[in-house]
């Protein structure tokens, strides 16, 4: 972990993992982005993002193995049908990754890697297969697009809200895979089910 000062303002900002690359200035609500391995000032959210029912970013709590979590950052994703949200968290152990909300579940999943994808989405369907290079076969159940409408706190993204994003979902021998894809390369990652509710949550 490392400390930085806002380049605009100059307040201390701590525990910044390396993983990170935007943080949402508490001073003054600049929007820090990592470019070439330096810290740059942008102009900050104009609309605040509504804080959520149950986890809010900078909570801290212990599981019952004794890990110990913190609530780092947070994006809000609009689609059709409604929105969800996903947190950016971070352990005493060293593990980062993503907690995502579905349905009352919560999910992890890592940072993604990154493959290659020819043809980006025009062959992808539901109720189809796409065959990875060296992965799974997916047989395809969600194919959609969805509108970043909110960030804040630390993120190891630089994603701007209102960037819209294309994800699609399938699933090999009862295993979840998530693909976000952007031209002919995509992020996939794996999701695996998390005791949320098993943490001892401070407040903030």
């Amino acid at each position: 972990m490392a400390n930085l000062n806002c380049p605009n303002c100059g307040g201390a900002i701590e525990g910044v993992s390396p993983l990170i690359r935007s943080i949402d200035c508490p001073y003054c609500s600049s929007w820090l982005r990592l470019s070439n391995q330096l810290w740059e000032a942008n102009e900050g959210q104009k609309t605040p993002l509504d804080a959520p029912a149950f986890l809010l970013v900078g909570m801290q709590g212990s599981a019952p193995d004794g890990t110990h979590y913190t609530i780092r950052g947070r994006l809000r994703f609009q689609y059709g049908m409604g929105s969800w949200d996903e947190w950016w968290m971070e352990s005493n152990g060293g593990e980062s990754f993503w907690l995502e909300e579905d349905d009352g579940t919560y999910y992890r999943h890592s940072l993604g890697e990154e493959i290659s994808l020819p043809g980006g989405i025009s062959g992808i369907s539901v109720g189809g297969t796409l065959a990875l290079n060296n992965g799974p076969i997916l047989f395809i159940t969600e194919k959609y697009q969805a509108d970043i409408v909110g960030r804040e706190g630390m993120l190891p993204v630089e994603l701007e809200a209102e960037t819209t994003v294309t994800y699609v979902d399938g699933v090999e021998n009862g295993e979840e895979y998530s693909l976000e894809i952007e031209g002919e390369y995509a992020s996939i990652t794996q999701s695996e089910e998390f005791d949320i509710r098993s943490i001892k949550w401070e407040q903030v």
